[in-house]
């Protein structure tokens, strides 16, 4: 029995080898990245389903959700305060199902490899962290790496390579005290705005290295002192009582931000006169900008009615004009007249705003 357990272990981390050597060299490639990926982790999920998976304890899966719900909710929040800015991937059904395929994938497997192969393992320190760095080689996009120049580097090992090398270590620790689902969940959770969100909080490296690091270190002293030392662990159930007044809080922030009250503002397109660029009942995200040049999308108000068009001159006035249109706009626009400068826009995002509109145009 202890020799079957050993060769199976030495295959999974042959396995994790191959994986890390192979995402060393396909990092970039996109039939590796898209298909053969997470095919290869489909397969070994199922052969895994088979051999004694333990179930988590309801308990531990409500605490781990809750923790991953308030650092969600708390990064969606941050886009209040920091702006917005698009999801770069395309937004549609099909491309978050191929998101979810090539992202959650990957996810489980490593994980449940990491888990088996340290709990199998335990009391050998070596082994922990040879296989936590061949976990951290296996995230780093040394293509990446290797074309950036000084300054870029120090970026990317600000914002990329510390806070990986810190989420795995803690990774690591998760794993070693619980099951293999607490570091899955927490790890989709951190994707999931890039999965299924249009727009994502705007961030730079500074930024996005710190709020990496300190989530790593808010989670390993909740799950140290609160969970794995079963202290005061009933006690911390009730942190589902805080994710009340931070949806509260961020269902304000949602209202403000529709309101126009921050310096990114929305607004739903109802016609077709900038096609292709944007068309009816997509949302424009707009900044207040004065700085205002030719070729310039911008936000005016003309009587009663908020217009989306391209700037195309500038003398006396603003003069406009719609993409889709033949001739330029007959309004004079003003200084005073511009509400901002377009930034990005969302498709379809719109129309439940012209839907009301229409409803109360034809009650009056």
């Amino acid at each position: 029995m202890f020799k079957r357990k050993i060769v199976r272990n030495k295959q999974l981390f042959f396995l994790l080898s191959i994986y890390t050597i192979s995402n060393i060299f396909f990092y970039t490639n996109n039939f590796y990245i898209n298909f053969f990926k997470p095919f290869c982790w489909l397969i070994f999920l199922i052969i895994f389903y088979y051999q004694g998976l333990k179930l988590p304890k309801k308990k531990e899966v409500n605490i781990t959700l809750i923790v991953s719900i308030i650092f969600f909710i708390l990064y969606l929040a941050s886009g209040f305060v920091l702006g917005f800015n698009e999801n770069l991937s395309t937004y549609s059904l099909i491309n978050i199902f191929i998101k979810v395929w090539k992202v959650i994938l990957p996810i489980c497997g490593i994980e449940i490899i990491r888990y088996k192969l340290l709990r199998s393992n335990k009391n050998y320190f070596g082994f922990r962290v040879l296989v936590t760095i061949i976990i951290i080689l296996s995230e780093i996009n040394f293509k990446a790496l290797l074309i950036s120049h000084n300054i870029v580097f120090f970026h990317y090992l600000t914002s990329i390579i510390i806070p990986i090398v810190a989420q795995n270590i803690l990774y690591t620790y998760l794993s070693l005290n619980s099951l293999y689902y607490t570091p899955i969940i927490i790890k989709i959770f951190n994707e999931l705005p890039r999965i299924i969100l249009p727009i994502v909080p705007y961030s730079n490296w500074f930024i996005e290295g710190s709020f990496a690091i300190i989530k790593v270190l808010i989670i390993y002293f909740l799950f140290r002192y609160f969970i794995f030392s079963k202290k005061t662990i009933n006690h911390f159930t009730n942190l589902g009582i805080t994710l009340y007044p931070l949806t509260i809080i961020s269902s304000i922030l949602l209202v403000l931000f529709m309101l126009g009250l921050f310096t990114y503002q929305p607004i739903a397109i109802l016609s077709n006169s900038m096609n292709p660029t944007f068309t009816r009942g997509d949302v424009v995200i707009y900044k207040k900008d004065e700085n205002i040049v030719p070729g310039n999308i911008i936000v005016f108000q003309y009587q009663n009615q908020i217009i989306v068009h391209r700037v195309v001159s500038i003398n006396e006035y603003y003069v406009t004009k719609g993409d889709a249109n033949n001739s330029v706009d007959y309004i004079k626009v003003k200084k005073e007249d511009i509400k901002g400068v377009y930034q990005f826009s969302l498709k379809y995002l719109g129309y439940p705003s012209i839907w009301l509109n229409e409803l109360f145009t034809k009650e009056d």
